[in-house]
């Protein structure tokens, strides 16, 4: 009986040796976490910039939004989770206000904008408070990347949102896009080009200044549920990726931000305000962008 005993205790350590703990057969999914903040539920005209009256309301809501995402791919079974705040001066985010488990990415310039910090390491990223492209109708607070200078952006000959570009950012890496939440418009884009990413709708945009949202507590808690399932499918959910080398157009508002960017003797101009490069991959695409916008925002 004894040498029975002891045959089983040193099949059962050679088992453990051989396996090894349960644990350490699993690798918990490292999350990207992409924030901005006009896709934000309530976040509709007052809320985006220091010095509006109701941009604090803006911040906690952000906060807030992010929070849910994070407890989601939490209870999920996610592991390291990084946050880009990626709005503005990307200081927007309260950061003692953030759930403890989380690391953030605050303020600019840095090289690859609102996607800094992504790699081949990440299993999925998340889009929190995305909104619409430049010129999309019914849609509250649509822009590409800057605003105040683009119309239209262009990858490889398709006009693409801030959404888009970012995915495709991601999927330099390989890395997939696993939920995505903002407006109605938002919400359709994401599930035409990202099949079997999960969603949720933040607002009902009504205009560009309007939209309708449910009490955030009810948004927040829609987001934690997508971010848990989210998580729990990574696997089924393939990255966004475009061809190389990348061909960029930059439509800009304002023909002399044409004219001066095509000083530089690899940008070519196509039309008054349009400018054309040609680009290795996403990566210098997305720092070509990063250098407009760092140069022309330097304080």
């Amino acid at each position: 009986m004894r040498q029975k005993i002891f045959r089983f205790i040193v099949s059962g350590a050679l088992i453990f040796m051989v396996v090894g703990p349960a644990s350490a057969q699993v690798k918990k999914p490292r999350i990207y976490i992409s924030v901005d903040i006009e896709g934000i539920a309530h976040v509709v005209n007052a809320q985006t910039a220091a010095g509006q009256f109701d941009y604090e309301r803006g911040r906690r809501l952000m906060t807030a939004e992010v929070n849910a995402a994070i407890e989601g791919c939490l209870a999920a079974g996610a592991g390291e989770i990084i946050v880009s705040d990626s709005h503005g001066n990307a200081q927007n985010i309260i950061p003692e206000e953030l759930n403890e488990k989380a690391y953030l990415i605050r303020s600019f310039p840095r090289p690859l904008l609102q996607m800094e910090g992504i790699d081949s390491s990440f299993d999925g990223v998340i889009f929190i408070g995305y909104h619409p492209r430049e010129g999309t109708p019914e849609a509250n607070l649509s822009h590409t990347i800057w605003g105040t200078k683009f119309g239209e952006i262009k990858v490889n000959g398709r006009v693409v949102s801030e959404a888009l570009f970012n995915a495709a950012v991601a999927g330099h890496f390989e890395v997939p896009v696993i939920l995505v939440c903002g407006d109605q418009n938002v919400v359709k884009e994401a599930r035409e080009n990202f099949p079997g990413v999960e969603t949720a709708m933040t607002k009902q945009s009504l205009g560009f200044l309007s939209a309708m949202s449910p009490h955030p507590k009810v948004v927040q808690a829609e987001i934690r549920k997508k971010a848990e399932q989210a998580v729990r499918k990574i696997k089924e959910i393939k990255p966004f990726m475009v061809q190389k080398p990348v061909l960029l157009e930059i439509a800009f508002k304002n023909i002399f931000d044409a004219e001066t960017t095509a000083y530089l003797p690899w940008v070519k101009r196509t039309e008054g305000k349009v400018i054309q490069v040609e680009f290795a991959d996403m990566l210098e695409t997305n720092r070509f962008i990063t250098a407009l916008f760092a140069i022309n925002n330097r304080t």
